[in-house]
């Protein structure tokens, strides 16, 4: 499969220093939780969120969202990483009775939060190895692009292409079981336009 140079990123951005002499930033408007409480609960349901979902979803300033993330990270609640080209953000403590959540699973969550990582893996888990002009297809993306993402996986150790020949050579997931249990232990943040690889995952949980 030929190479592509890597689609648009989030940039890493460090966090904001302590603020001095300034007042908090401010709450959201009306009667709903301070930011805070908004955004720690939001990451402990939807661990492996990035960044840009969050202001998109929670409809937060990007400057406060920083605050608050440094803040909480201060408290051992929260931590920023970067993974795959997103900063993404997970709960540093078990929520309720569940588990402290490993780092493969960090992985895996951070990428099924992203949609084209999310719909290859899914792919991939539910049909099993698959050519790459099919998957390119099923999935709805270039073969230049399907290369690039296919390579990072890859390299991350959780898909590998066999087959000797170009023309037989086929990509697979290296555990699919490992896929399996993130999706059946953390939800699919829901989207307004229908994805059915959300679909998917929404169904393996049932």
């Amino acid at each position: 499969m030929p190479s592509s140079s890597p689609p648009p990123s989030d940039k890493p951005r460090s966090p904001p220093p302590v603020p001095s002499g300034e007042s908090a930033p401010p709450k959201p408007a009306g009667p709903s939780a301070p930011w805070a409480e908004v955004l720690l609960s939001f990451v402990q349901q939807y661990p492996g969120v990035h960044i840009r979902e969050l202001i998109r979803r929670l409809k937060i300033p990007t400057g406060t969202l920083d605050y608050h993330l440094y803040r909480l990270s201060q408290r051992q609640l929260l931590e920023t990483r970067e993974v795959a080209g997103h900063r993404c953000v997970f709960p540093l403590r078990p929520v309720g009775e569940g588990l402290a959540i490993s780092e493969d699973q960090k992985l895996l969550l951070a990428l099924l939060r992203q949609r084209v990582p999310r719909a290859l893996l899914l792919h991939l888990l539910d049909r099993g190895p698959t050519t790459p002009q099919d998957l390119a297809s099923n999935v709805g993306i270039s073969p230049s692009l399907l290369s690039y993402y296919v390579e990072r996986l890859e390299k991350l150790g959780l898909v590998e292409r066999r087959g000797e020949r170009p023309g037989q050579r086929v990509a697979a997931l290296r555990s699919p079981q490992k896929v399996r249990d993130v999706l059946l232990t953390y939800p699919p943040l829901q989207e307004r336009v229908q994805d059915r690889w959300i679909g998917l995952w929404e169904e393996l949980r049932l």
